[in-house]
């Protein structure tokens, strides 16, 4: 008997420690109803007010690549008047400063993305090379840290990238995904995909 209530004991206690060493994201595969300037569920706005959000992918702005699963996918783009796009979410869990983690996505972009800039005008291209900002952010402080950052896809088709990053000053609470020009390509217009998000997870305390 004591043996079987040991064994439960250490069961629960795995599963405990699992749950604060792995956080999940909501909606990590962007699944939601398709629509330019529609973010979507479980994501919030994280770019400029007076800017269109970020789209719910394909079927807009001549972006027609079939996601890498599910049904949809984030698209985010970059502005030749120095504005970009983001999401974020606050997270079931904390981001421990001085502890190391592990995420992965997948990365894209579309050789085809014709779109407007607000304030008039025909449509314009967006197939400059951009890079993604993985950021943490405080909603209690509100400060943030730039956690890891890609190199810019220079490819078509769905790639798995993945990240190993540690908060250095704070604690976080909140992961936020950014689009931002490549390096040379400051101030051109460009986008971004995102899909398939994995679990965040602490690989060292």
């Amino acid at each position: 008997m004591k043996t079987t209530v040991l064994s439960i004991f250490l069961s629960i206690t795995s599963t405990v420690l699992m749950a604060q060493d792995v956080i999940k994201l909501k909606n990590p595969g962007f699944e939601s109803e398709r629509g330019a300037g529609m973010v979507p569920e479980g994501w919030e706005n994280m770019g400029p007010s007076d800017e269109t959000p970020p789209d719910t992918q394909p079927g807009w702005f001549k972006v027609e690549l079939e996601p890498a699963e599910g049904n949809t996918y984030l698209g985010l783009v970059v502005r030749e008047r120095n504005t970009w796009e983001g999401v974020g979410q606050e997270l079931d869990g904390w981001l421990r400063k001085d502890s190391t983690y592990t995420f992965s996505l997948y990365l894209n972009r579309s050789n085809s993305y014709m779109s407007p800039l607000a304030g008039g005008g025909g449509p314009v291209s967006f197939v400059s090379p951009t890079i993604l900002k993985i950021w943490g952010y405080n909603t209690i402080n509100g400060k943030d840290e730039l956690l890891a950052e890609s190199l810019p896809p220079g490819h078509s088709n769905w790639v798995k990238y993945e990240f190993t990053f540690t908060p250095r000053n704070r604690d976080y609470n909140e992961i936020d995904l950014m689009a931002y020009y490549a390096p040379g390509f400051e101030q051109t217009n460009g986008n971004l995909l995102i899909d398939n998000c994995s679990d965040i997870v602490k690989v060292q305390k």
